[in-house]
């Protein structure tokens, strides 16, 4: 009887033991389970019996088991909760430093905006002044460009009128020196033709009519026909002798020296030193070769008549005339009044 009471005591043990093991296990791991009942409380305990099987520990292992599984469920939340609360807190951390970073970057975005905006007004003052600068420089530079071309061009204008008046001047000497020039009561001064002309063209009739001495003319008469003398240019038609003069034309007298191929047809045959010589109008022609030439008269040769034009000059109470240079004298010749040439009276 001690004998089985004492094994039953060491099985009960045993039994107890391993129990207590297996709960501290669940619950240091966190499970439940139950003990070692089967089912859903756990099967009863470790009784082979049928009653054992359903009751005994199955109480006990059912209640085990619906603490522990009780325990395994809290623990399970409580794990559960603090995984979720970690996550949330790491969310948090992450989105706290998100937030962050996207500050950063927003300011750092404004900050480089605002630098570049900075720039930009400062180029477009930049450009802006530099722009003011060349207009002021170029309206400087013009107005200097506008004045100095004024002072240029006044300085030109006077240059040009003082060298023209020059020119002016040089010409109508040069012409005056060459050709002669017009003066009072038909004066002709200078040139090869120094003399009273007056009435000259008057004299030649219709070849002549309108023409005077010193008239300029815009153009030649067709049949003009150019001759040289002493290296100057002239021009004859008709009786009427004309000079270059610019784009114009001017009548001149007689040249001494000109060469023409006939003669006026109301010339006249004069005789002085046994030699023949054509009269006409005042001027004195020697035939020859092909042509007749201009000259000056021997002394002594008498003419008919002498242009009306001639000028009268008193010398020692003697009247003489003179006409393109040829000084007369007059004489009677029965009831006719002739003109002998005679030397220059007055020297």
């Amino acid at each position: 009887m001690k004998s089985d009471l004492s094994n039953k005591r060491s099985v009960t043990q045993k039994i107890f033991v391993l129990i207590l093991f297996f709960v501290i296990q669940g619950a240091l791991l966190g499970r439940g389970g139950g003990g070692f009942g089967g089912g859903r409380g756990g099967g009863g305990g470790f009784s082979r019996e049928g009653a054992a099987r359903e009751g005994g520990f199955g109480g006990r292992g059912s209640s085990g088991g619906e603490a522990s599984r009780g325990g395994w469920q809290h623990g399970g939340e409580g794990s559960h909760e603090g995984m979720h609360q970690a996550s949330n807190e790491g969310a948090r951390g992450t989105t706290t430093k998100n937030q962050s970073q996207r500050q950063q970057a927003v300011q750092n975005q404004s900050k480089t905006h605002e630098q570049n905006v900075s720039q930009n007004q400062s180029r477009a003052q930049q450009g802006a002044n530099s722009r003011e600068q060349s207009r002021q420089s170029y309206g400087q530079n013009a107005q200097q460009n506008r004045e100095n071309y004024g002072k240029n061009a006044q300085q030109s204008r006077q240059q040009y009128g003082q060298n023209a008046q020059q020119n002016r001047q040089g010409f109508a000497n040069n012409y005056a020196n060459t050709y002669g020039s017009a003066g009072a009561n038909g004066a002709w001064n200078g040139g090869g033709s120094a003399g009273t002309w007056g009435g000259y063209y008057t004299g030649l009739g219709a070849a002549a009519t309108g023409i005077a001495l010193g008239a300029s003319v815009a153009a030649l008469p067709l049949q003009a026909l150019p001759i040289t003398v002493q290296g100057n240019p002239y021009y004859y038609s008709g009786g009427v002798y004309y000079a270059p003069q610019g784009d114009s034309y001017t009548v001149v007298p007689p040249p001494k020296g000109a060469v023409i191929p006939s003669v006026p047809d109301t010339s006249t045959t004069v005789i002085g030193s046994g030699k023949n010589y054509v009269y006409n109008n005042g001027v004195f022609y020697d035939p020859a070769g092909k042509g007749f030439k201009i000259v000056d008269p021997p002394l002594g040769l008498l003419v008919p008549s002498i242009p009306d034009g001639a000028a009268t000059v008193t010398v020692n109470g003697s009247n003489y005339r003179e006409f393109g240079g040829v000084w007369y004298r007059a004489f009677y010749s029965g009831s006719d009044v002739v003109y002998q040439t005679v030397a220059n009276p007055v020297g």
